[in-house]
């Protein structure tokens, strides 16, 4: 009989474990622990990733899955956009303001070397400026040829290619306009004028795939440019306009959309220089978002914002891959709920080891004195504090934990007390200086800081004061900038500590403490808030997790961010909006928890653990039908 040797040349491999690296790719190997035979297959996907800021459509975004920019776009009617926000693989933060009001601009280029033109600026007026974009700063390019909004573009800073587009006088336009660093010069014009088109490639090998006739209905064609001449090339399945794309002529993705614009649309295409296949859908059916138009392949990229449910702006990203890996995004997941649902407690430990002692519940209005252990599996009751606490701030892990200040029941009942916890007992700490709560903390049990809070007087934006503790004692440390009330815990460690927002008005400030003084911080992510959960510090990626919000109602929010040391990004939203939430005071930005909380309408019981992201290399079994 013949073997797969004397057909292939080689032995399928006997192995007692899985293989496990991209480098397997198509081999076929024997599992002796499943007894099968297995390959390891390539598979096209998209993966829900952290969201944008400011959620908008008729945005444009170039560069690459892991460096990326979207810039300008539409709020909803009336609110044009000059927003521009950078992706670094894991969420998205602030960069410097597009130069002009914006949307249905068109970009191209990588995030330090970026290009962007046309498009539609109030009253409205379609736009012929063009700025170049270094990572830091937009400087003026050379103005296009024409006024034009909603084309396409592609290539680099210095070599960039507009073509198709709009313009109310005389409509929809089939001109091409080269860059070459300085100024734009025509090129051949596309063999029909259309708009709403996507984009991939480079100036001299560029593909423009699908879009609106104009004025006419949606087309699945497709035209390709080697730098001086427009060809006809295979069209896609599906015809539709406000599609986006990236990539290469010979390796792009189309996605998104909307066939005849009576709905948005899931679907991916692939083109590999010969043919359109489908291939994994969005996770959410949307177009007019923004992607990595500038991706060095179609292999990986990103699909951002955009219009979702008819029309409305949505904030949610999206990475595609082409691998042999399985990649899952970091996410919230749930995790078992607790025995007493509340919200306002003190908190410590870690994912697999965490405490809440306290708390509050409404209807009706009751502090609360239980405690509950969480062993990574369920929640279960152990000694009650020695009074009922809300408000207090805390530290520690869950055999060494620290709740200092907060109100009780007595009358006055802003406390000054602190209380520890070894896992087993409650005893008295050494008491605060100033009695508060709605205070700031940070650290573990001998080592704990306290920071601002309201002193139950006047001002009710709270104090500045800060206190260290160091197992026995509070003494007097250096002053908050600014005076902050509203606050939560878990914010670092007492060398490492951040103030995150709070005050009255609510701000988006934060002061970051260095085992003496405090100094300024950089402003977080969404606007100003309250009560705002952490964990991990203030210079290894420390995670913000839910917040009071202002306005409007219900005044609470599920938005996740991360700090690395210098700047805010998102990440990943809670599964449920909620505030005053406890967390584990000692866990990382990658083993952060949020239990309990209240959503206005509850008390919440419920339980998020943070997952972070993961690669597995995706396997194949291998069977005879």
């Amino acid at each position: 009989m013949t073997d797969f040797k004397a057909i292939f040349g080689k032995k399928i491999k006997f192995l007692t474990s899985d293989l496990d690296n991209a480098e397997g790719e198509g081999e076929i190997f024997y599992s002796s622990t499943d007894n099968k035979f297995k390959v390891v297959v390539a598979t096209a996907a998209w993966s829900s990733a952290a969201p944008v800021i400011n959620g908008r459509n008729a945005l444009a975004g170039f560069g690459t899955q892991t460096a990326g920019v979207l810039v300008g776009g539409e709020f909803g009617p009336p609110g044009v956009s000059n927003d521009t926000e950078e992706y670094n693989g894991s969420g998205w933060s602030t960069g410097e303001d597009y130069p002009a009001t914006v949307q249905h601009l068109s970009a191209t280029g990588v995030l330090t070397a970026g290009l962007v033109a046309g498009g539609i600026t109030p009253p409205p007026a379609s736009s012929d400026l063009t700025f170049e974009y270094d990572g830091t700063d937009y400087g003026a390019g050379g103005d296009l040829g024409s006024a034009k909004q909603q084309g396409g573009m592609c290539g680099t800073q210095t070599a960039g290619l507009y073509c198709g587009g709009d313009n109310p006088t005389p409509g929809y336009l089939a001109d091409s306009e080269e860059y070459n660093g300085s100024s734009w010069t025509e090129g051949s014009n596309l063999p029909a004028a259309k708009r709403h088109h996507a984009m991939a490639g480079t100036q001299t090998a560029a593909l423009a795939s699908g879009g609106r006739l104009g004025p006419g209905p949606d087309t699945a064609t497709v035209e390709q440019y080697d730098g001086t001449n427009w060809t006809s090339a295979p069209s896609m399945n599906t015809a539709r306009r406000y599609l986006r794309g990236f990539g290469l002529q010979t390796l792009a993705i189309v996605a998104g959309g909307s066939p005849d614009g009576s709905a948005d649309a899931a679907l991916t295409e692939k083109y590999d220089g010969t043919s359109w296949t489908e291939v994994g859908d969005l996770g959410t059916a949307r177009n007019l978002g923004g992607t990595s138009q500038n991706s060095p392949s179609g292999d990986a990229g990103f699909y951002a914002a955009g219009n979702t449910s008819g029309g409305t702006p949505n904030a949610l990203t999206e990475e595609f891959n082409i691998t042999v890996n399985t990649v899952t995004q970091g996410a919230w997941t749930s995790a078992p709920n607790l025995n007493t649902g509340r919200n306002r407690a003190s908190g410590g430990g870690t994912q697999t080891a965490a405490l809440m002692a306290g708390g509050f519940t409404s209807p009706p209005n009751t502090l609360k004195s239980e405690v509950e252990e969480y062993n990574g599996t369920s929640w279960s009751e152990v000694t009650d504090m020695p009074a009922a606490v809300q408000f207090a701030g805390y530290g520690g892990t869950q055999t060494a934990a620290i709740s200092f200040g907060g109100t009780d029941p007595s009358s006055p009942n802003v406390r000054v007390e602190s209380v520890v916890y070894d896992g087993t007992n409650w005893t008295a700490g050494g008491d605060l200086g100033t009695a508060r709560y709605r205070i700031g903390g940070a650290g573990t049990q001998t080592a704990t800081l306290g920071f601002g809070g309201y002193t139950g007087s006047a001002p009710l934006s709270g104090t500045v004061n800060t206190e260290e503790y160091n197992g026995s004692s509070w003494t007097a440390s250096g002053d908050l900038g600014g005076l902050r009330s509203f606050l939560l815990s878990c914010s670092g460690v007492q060398t490492d500590a951040m103030c995150i927002n709070g005050g009255l008005p609510l701000s988006d400030t934060t002061e970051i403490y260095n085992g003496s003084t405090w100094t300024a911080g950089s402003d977080t992510l969404f606007g100003a808030r309250s009560y705002v959960a952490s964990a991990g510090t203030s210079t290894s990626a420390l995670r913000l997790f839910t917040a009071n919000i202002a306005s409007p109602s219900p005044r609470h929010s599920a938005e996740s961010q991360t700090y690395d040391g210098s700047a805010f990004s998102t990440a990943p939203s809670l599964a449920t909006s909620r505030k005053t939430v406890t967390s584990a005071a000692a866990a990382t930005s990658a083993t952060a928890m949020a239990y309990g909380g209240d959503t206005h309408t509850s008390n919440e019981v419920l339980t998020e653990a943070f997952t972070a992201g993961s690669t597995a290399l995706n396997l194949k079994t291998i069977t005879d039908s």
